[in-house]
């Protein structure tokens, strides 16, 4: 009996068959990295809208928090899970912190989100 030798052809068929996965993890990894980037951009939004909304005159923590909802309803949708808002404003500050994850297409993997922001509140100065 004569050994078997595998032929050009499928050496070729081998190499694609290991490549293949490889790519595809990949590329989904490039599209996690995207969602993950993109809900940056979305917590970041929602918490500089917070801010605005919380550091008007005579504004309270509790506008702040509608706020931050409202934005979250329009713009986050499913992107971001786990979505808290802390709202807080003293005499001099306002401050707002977002965090989230992102859903992950690897399994395995969280994709945590957070966006600080601080801004000093309005104060109604009177004509001297």
């Amino acid at each position: 009996m004569r050994a078997r030798t595998c032929p050009r052809d499928d050496q070729g068929s081998i190499e694609l068959a290991i490549a293949t996965p490889l790519l595809l993890l990949l590329v989904l990894f490039v599209v996690q990295t995207a969602l993950w980037a993109h809900a940056g951009h979305v917590a970041e939004t929602i918490a500089h809208r917070a801010l605005a909304a919380t550091r008007v005159l005579d504004a309270t923590e509790a506008s702040g928090q509608a706020e931050a909802e409202l934005v979250a309803n329009q713009l986050g949708g499913d992107l971001l899970t786990d979505l808290e808002v802390k709202v807080e404003r003293t005499d001099s500050t306002a401050h707002v912190t977002v965090q989230a994850e992102v859903p992950s297409l690897l399994p395995g993997l969280t994709w945590p989100v957070r966006q600080e922001r601080s801004a000093p509140v309005e104060h109604f100065v009177g004509a001297p």
